[in-house]
C-alpha cells in the first residue's frame, strides 16, 4: 500500500493505492494521525484505488475521524469501490462516515 498526501482547498486529501492490510495499517495511523496532530482537521481519504480494507485499517480510519471531530473537523471517504462500500455498509460505518462518489464531491461536501 502505498499513501500520497496531497492538499485540495482546505482539505488534507490521503490517497490509499492497494490493500490497506494489516502491515499497512500502522503507515495509514502514521498518515492521518500524523497530519492531524500537525494541525489538519479536514481530511477526505480517497479509496477510489483502495482494493482491500483490513479491520485494523477501519479502526484507524475512525481513530482519525474521532480525532478530527474534537477539533472542529472531519474525515470523509471518497470513491470506494464497490466491495469496500460493502464493507462499510456490512460495519454500518456508512453511517459513521459522510462517503462521497468522488474526492471532488468530498472536498466540497456536495454530493453527485
Amino acid at each position: 500500500m502505498r499513501i500520497q498526501m496531497r492538499e485540495d482547498r482546505d482539505c488534507q486529501v490521503a490517497a490509499v493505492i492497494g490493500s490497506a492490510d494489516v502491515e499497512a495499517s500502522a503507515a495509514l495511523k502514521e498518515a492521518l494521525l500524523g497530519a492531524i496532530e500537525a494541525g489538519a482537521t479536514r481530511i477526505v481519504c480517497d479509496l477510489s484505488r483502495t482494493d482491500f480494507i483490513c479491520s485494523d485499517a477501519l479502526g484507524v480510519l475512525i481513530t482519525a475521524y474521532l480525532k478530527a471531530r474534537m477539533r472542529g473537523g472531519f474525515v470523509r471517504l471518497a470513491g470506494p469501490q464497490d466491495h469496500l462500500r460493502d464493507v462499510l455498509q456490512t460495519t454500518r460505518l456508512d453511517h459513521l462516515f459522510d462517503v462521497y462518489l468522488d474526492v471532488g464531491g468530498a472536498v466540497t461536501g456536495r454530493r453527485s
